[in-house]
């Protein structure tokens, strides 16, 4: 019989460790955080990141790309606990069916400006003076609209409605959306790119000419949203939270960005 109870106990103690092994697999996999997010935000998440992961215990893991790229992992159901889309594409998705209507909200919004190498003066501050600012610059970067980046596309549509397409087209430089800074300053000094002003904010050799002039503006809204598939957790509850708390917000002021206001607490 000693045996067979040596046997026994061997299969219980195999069993029990599969089932520890299959808890905390399980644990770790619902401390965490899956966000499908909009490039712009990068900024803000790198900073905020830390401080969100030490207050409130959930992990949170980030997948960056344009406005169109997210709206097409939204569309072909990639695994997410959260996506941050634009205010013109979030209803898409909702009544498509991929966003849960009513867990919207909205975080903060950026305008697009002009960025040139550290040093280098160039007034933007009207519609004439950013029209002369274009026909004097030696290239000039904005996302690829082709990429679905709000930005780029909406830059495209401003050169056009200037009627400066053809005259430009030799020298414009298009890039992957959160590039357009990079790129911009390995042109050197008689380049200018054309972004949202949250990817001018953080680039200490870059310099954020001005924003464009108001009637050729456009201020990108950025909305978050559950998947729904994805029950709305208590992480996803945490991190929306969390970033509407004042740390969060005077991080999203200093990337050049504007809120919507705080919850009021300090977390």
């Amino acid at each position: 019989m000693l045996p067979n109870l040596r046997r026994t106990l061997a299969v219980t103690a195999r069993a029990a460790c599969v089932i520890v092994v299959a808890f905390f697999s399980t644990s770790a996999h619902a401390a965490e955080v899956h966000v499908l997010s909009a490039a712009a935000m990068q900024s803000v998440f790198k900073d905020v990141r830390e401080e969100f992961q030490r207050t409130t215990g959930y992990r949170l893991v980030l997948h960056y790309g344009t406005i169109g790229a997210v709206n097409e992992w939204a569309m072909g159901g990639e695994e997410a606990d959260l996506v941050i889309s634009s205010s013109q594409s979030m209803p898409s998705l909702v009544y498509q069916g991929k966003i849960q209507a009513g867990s919207q909200a909205a975080i903060c919004q950026t305008g697009i400006g002009v960025v040139v190498p550290a040093g280098i003066e160039l007034d933007v501050t009207s519609v004439e003076d950013f029209k002369r600012a274009l026909l004097a610059a030696k290239a000039i970067v904005y996302a690829d609209p082709a990429r679905g980046g709000a930005a780029g596309v909406h830059v495209a549509k401003v050169i056009e409605r200037l009627g400066l397409t053809e005259q430009l087209r030799p020298k414009l430089r298009l890039a992957a959306g959160g590039d357009i800074t990079e790129v911009t300053l390995s042109l050197g000094p008689t380049a200018l790119g054309i972004t949202q002003i949250s990817e001018i904010a953080d680039k200490p050799k870059a310099r954020l000419a001005g924003p464009l002039p108001a009637e050729v503006q456009n201020y990108i809204v950025f909305i978050a949203g559950v998947p729904a598939d994805a029950p709305q957790s208590e992480g996803t509850t945490a991190l929306l939270k969390f970033l509407r708390s004042q740390k969060a917000i005077a991080v999203i002021r200093a990337k050049g960005m504007e809120d919507f206001g705080s919850d009021g607490g300090s977390e």
